[in-house]
């Protein structure tokens, strides 16, 4: 966790706080602010800090600003949580079962089907 929230103060302050039913997190763009809801579990605070590290990055507007940011935002957030070596191994071990594979890699199931289309998208990641 650290290390995202290292990342995350290259782009942004990272404050929590609870939020209202259905939202785990959010970027303020005009405060350069991330905030993450404080009843969020370990596993899930890494997770959804990742994704709003990627809105950070990218400056988006918006709750839910577009389904290609939310896209980046998930497949960015897969990138920095998941190691190539790490996620071939859990794909063996548990024959592809994402909910195995989230638990094994300490990740919420939308990370892994993220990585999964990194995957599809850019074959090279793929680990023989």
């Amino acid at each position: 966790m650290n290390e995202l929230l290292m990342e995350a103060s290259r782009w942004a302050r990272v404050a929590e706080q609870p939020l209202p039913g259905g939202y785990e997190g959010f970027y303020a763009p005009g405060l350069d602010l991330i905030v993450l809801d404080s009843r969020l579990t370990d596993v899930q605070r890494r997770c959804v800090l990742a994704h709003e590290i990627s809105h950070a990055r990218h400056r988006d507007a918006g709750c839910r600003c577009d389904r290609w940011a939310e896209r980046r935002a998930d497949m960015e957030a897969s990138a920095m949580l998941i190691s190539p070596l790490e996620y071939a191994y859990a794909e063996t071990v548990y024959d592809g079962n994402i909910m195995g594979m989230a638990r094994e890699l300490n990740v919420l199931p939308w990370v892994i089907t993220a990585y999964r289309e990194r995957l599809h998208d850019d074959p090279r990641l793929v680990v023989q």
